[in-house]
């Protein structure tokens, strides 16, 4: 049972208690142009709810003397009437103010803070009715009406709590201050009917239109500053996601970049399904996207027809699709969507992630310069500098903590064949499709691939030893080999040479020396007829991939000797 169910409760509650009050009448007969004025005076009231409660607050005044005068019924349609035009009201103002408010409440949450009303001053003032039967004590009547319309109030705010599974619930503080603000208030209208009764009704009127006018004016006051406050929290929020956005993103930027706008979406906008997808003219395209789970994948999303049923009684919707474009002036760098569900989703959460825009460009375009400061323009493997950075932080972290390293050094045979014979364009083609692959090979953490110059390139493979590193070196040589390029009609047949080195397999005191190392073994395959790799066991000793060792002829094999391992001293 959710809203629905309470509202249905509330009417056929009162239309039962009206039934029953017909024929046992009690108290003077309605008035509408007096029931008219004290709907508006408890609609003025309610709107000043200093405990950002659900329930009559200071308009619990005008439901005492109503009670008072009227009877259970009149008080009963009075509150819950008051409760709904007080929350039209507020979200009027709402919509007509350029900040945003700090209370979001659903035309489902009025409906059921009504019903809440009705079903607590029915039952109250029943109660007070068969508790208090002398008919000469209205007074006594009214204040146990009110005692018990507390208890309601506590006992079906809990019972909707409790249904309520997927929100916060208020604290036992919260409610005890929301409901003393009732009680107090049903206190000062019991003295307004006390005044009604000895003194005059004029003078009792001009007392709730005083405490109307006070809540009109606190209620501004509060209004303005929730707005402020909330205008102010949007901003620090914004502050805080530019300055996360700013972070260096480094290589493989583009990925972290998509991770930070998922966080950023997913701090303003209840969205289940988003998409980021890069179009920036001088990037390839590519495309991230993440589920109900938030974990970052790469490739497009598979979204289901319609969001999923959420608790209680609703009407099946469709997704709410937000669609932003994320470019500047003079570039477009890519374009963000977000899968909703309407019923969830509050337009101040749009606007704020509309205010987020130009921070997410930003961080796109700070990619974008980190790339081409970083990344070889013509593959899109990183530079020889960034390489050459990378191999210190690695040989520094080998040595600290013992863990081996790689490098595989690689170079196309007879390139320059291919430059005379085609063109330049034709060996640029060439030089792609094998970055490409050894771009597959270096994807991961602690992996690296690296244009070291013309046709030769790196790759850094950390955490592994010398026999995986061997084996990753003959598939990359393999699939080199069996590459399906054409040019000009003709078949390209295209091999690869491939020099291995690790540490601390092989003694090194820097990582220069590391690759240096790793170039002696790559000269060795050439040496050796070309399209193999060899991986470098010092002392002029080489391994190919079948076990076999080679020997280069600079060593003279009487006084070869077996190099000690390196020990590690902390």
């Amino acid at each position: 049972m959710g809203s629905l169910g309470l509202f249905l409760a509330a009417i056929l509650a009162l239309l039962l208690a009206a039934r029953w009050e017909a024929l046992a009448p009690q108290g003077l007969a309605p008035r509408p142009d007096l029931l008219l004025l004290l709907l508006l005076a408890s609609v003025a009231m309610i709107l000043h709810r200093p405990f950002e409660g659900s329930t009559l607050g200071v308009g619990a005044l005008v439901a005492a003397v109503v009670t008072g005068i009227f009877g259970t019924v009149p008080a009963a349609s009075v509150g819950g009437l008051a409760v709904l035009l007080a929350d039209l009201l507020r979200r009027f103002l709402r919509r007509r103010s350029p900040l945003v408010a700090a209370e979001r409440r659903r035309r489902r949450r009025s409906l059921e803070g009504a019903s809440l009303i009705v079903l607590a001053l029915l039952g109250g003032g029943t109660a007070a009715r068969l508790l208090v039967k002398d008919a000469a004590a209205p007074l006594l009547r009214v204040a146990v009406a009110g005692a018990m319309y507390g208890l309601l109030v506590l006992a079906l705010r809990f019972f909707v709590q409790r249904l309520r599974r997927t929100e916060r619930e208020r604290t036992s503080r919260e409610n005890l201050s929301t409901l003393g603000l009732d009680l107090a208030a049903w206190s000062m209208g019991l003295a307004v009917v006390d005044v009604a009764s000895r003194l005059s009704g004029t003078v009792a009127g001009a007392l709730v239109a005083g405490f109307a006018l006070l809540s009109l004016e606190a209620a501004r006051h509060a209004l303005q500053h929730g707005l402020s406050k909330q205008r102010v929290d949007d901003l620090e929020r914004l502050g805080r996601a530019t300055r996360r956005m700013a972070v260096s993103t480094g290589e493989p930027g583009f990925s972290r970049v998509a991770e930070r706008l998922r966080i950023e979406c997913s701090n303003v906008v209840p969205f289940r399904w988003f998409q980021f997808e890069l179009l920036a003219s001088d990037a390839p395209y590519r495309s991230w996207w993440a589920g109900p789970d938030r974990r970052l994948s790469e490739g497009a999303p598979e979204i289901p027809p319609s969001p999923p049923p959420l608790p209680g009684i609703h009407r099946r919707r469709t997704w709410q699709v937000i669609e932003r474009s994320l470019e500047s002036t003079s570039q477009r760098f890519g374009r963000l969507r977000l899968w909703c569900d309407p019923r969830q989703l509050e337009d101040e959460a749009v606007d704020l992630l509309d205010d987020l825009l130009p921070q997410m460009v930003g961080s796109l375009e700070k990619a974008l310069l980190d790339r081409e400061a970083k990344l070889d323009p013509l593959t899109g493997l990183a530079l020889r500098r960034v390489l050459e950075e990378r191999l210190s932080s690695a040989y520094r972290e080998s040595c600290k903590h013992g863990e081996p390293m790689a490098i595989i050094l690689c170079d196309l045979d007879f390139f320059k064949r291919v430059n005379d014979t085609y063109g330049h364009a034709a060996g640029d083609q060439v030089l792609v499709a094998t970055a490409e692959l050894l771009r597959r090979h270096g994807e991961g953490e602690g992996r690296l691939a690296a244009r070291y110059g013309g046709e030769e390139f790196v790759l850094l493979l950390e955490g592994i030893g010398g026999g995986q590193a061997l084996a990753v070196a003959e598939t990359l040589r393999r699939e080199v080999e069996a590459l399906p390029l054409e040019v000009e009609g003709e078949t390209l047949n295209l091999t690869l040479s491939l020099g291995v080195a690790v540490f601390p397999e092989l003694t090194a005191k820097r990582a220069q020396e590391l690759q240096e190392l790793a170039d002696e073994a790559l000269y060795e395959a050439k040496r050796h007829g070309r399209n193999r790799c060899l991986l470098n066991l010092g002392r002029g000793r080489f391994q190919t991939i079948r076990g076999e060792i080679l020997r280069s002829p600079a060593v003279d094999p009487e006084n070869d000797q077996e190099a000690p391992a390196p020990r590690f001293f902390a």
